[in-house]
């Protein structure tokens, strides 16, 4: 079935007939069987984008560059589209349009994945990413971003809160420079307000990471994207019913986002929270107080 997204990205290239479809696929959101069928069926397009020797040892893991080869018209795109999104699910974070040779736009891409803080000192920037890349783009003010678009015509990312339908994915198109005479990035220097923005969020990050640790079977059919705007809302909503504290804050979203069903409306919640708020209590001795393991797995006891 041909999505909504797969037929404007065909519209978008009808009359561009010297650019290309390209895909950043983050190669460590696949299992290790998933990132060999992805190399065994697009690695002779595929291209590293952490091309430096400092980085041999996350090539693998780390994102790549693919696109559809030697074949460049439109119906082969199209196919491309569809055939790397069967194989590598929401492993790809971005879908770019260029004139740029893709071989040259993989190495234009590595020159941005290091960047200089407001420290002093260089870092891994994976610029590409859902959080990111919205970050930057916002910034072009910055020594060497508005460098990263410059060979850019669209770049397409895939919003966190994914579903538009019949699970079908959003995405956000990003306009570049378009200017195919241009490659390589300059040094990207963050001033302190960029790098706030781009590392304030890591609660969540955390929190998704230990949701996956702890789910004794892996919820079907939520990408991790989707599991952070999960995480994102329901801190919103700790915020919102007044808890103040980052632990409570932490333990509200990581209870509800696994126990959900079971504790959402119940009354035990309820007054584990109001007893937090008003004792001035951390929330996980209210928790304790108020709900028990068995109401966790019998949500008809809430």
């Amino acid at each position: 079935m041909t999505t909504t997204f797969a037929r404007g990205l065909v519209e978008q290239l009808r009359p561009l007939p010297d650019h290309r479809l390209t895909a950043i696929v983050e190669m460590a959101r696949l299992s290790p069987s998933e990132r060999q069928q992805v190399f065994d069926t697009f690695g002779n397009a595929g291209y590293p984008i952490l091309h430096q020797q400092d980085f041999a040892n996350l090539r693998d893991i780390g994102p790549w560059l693919f696109c559809s080869g030697e074949h460049t018209s439109l119906q082969r795109q199209s196919d491309f589209h569809h055939d790397l999104s069967q194989v590598a699910g929401d492993a790809p974070t971005s879908w770019l349009i260029s004139a740029l040779e893709p071989s040259r736009l993989a190495f234009h891409l590595g020159e941005a994945a290091i960047a200089r803080g407001p420290d002093g000192r260089t870092h891994l920037l994976r610029f590409y990413s859902e959080k990111a890349f919205p970050v930057l783009y916002s910034r072009q003010d910055l020594p060497g971003i508005a460098h990263l678009l410059a060979p850019i015509h669209s770049w397409w990312l895939r919003e966190p809160e994914s579903d538009v339908g019949d699970g079908e994915k959003v995405w956000r198109r990003y306009a570049g420079k378009d200017r195919a005479d241009y490659c390589g990035v300059p040094p990207i220097h963050l001033d302190q307000l960029c790098w706030d923005d781009l590392t304030g969020d890591s609660l969540s990050y955390q929190l998704v990471d230990l949701i996956d640790k702890l789910q004794v079977t892996p919820a079907s059919g939520i990408c991790r994207g989707k599991r952070l705007a999960q995480v994102r809302r329901l801190l919103a909503e700790a915020r919102r019913v007044g808890l103040r504290q980052q632990a409570d804050q932490s333990d509200y979203a990581l209870l509800l986002a696994l126990h959900d069903r079971a504790l959402r409306g119940g009354l035990p919640l309820i007054d584990a929270l109001k007893d937090a708020l008003e004792s001035k209590q951390p929330l996980a001795q209210t928790l304790k107080r108020h709900i028990t393991q068995k109401m966790l797995t019998s949500p008809q006891n809430v």
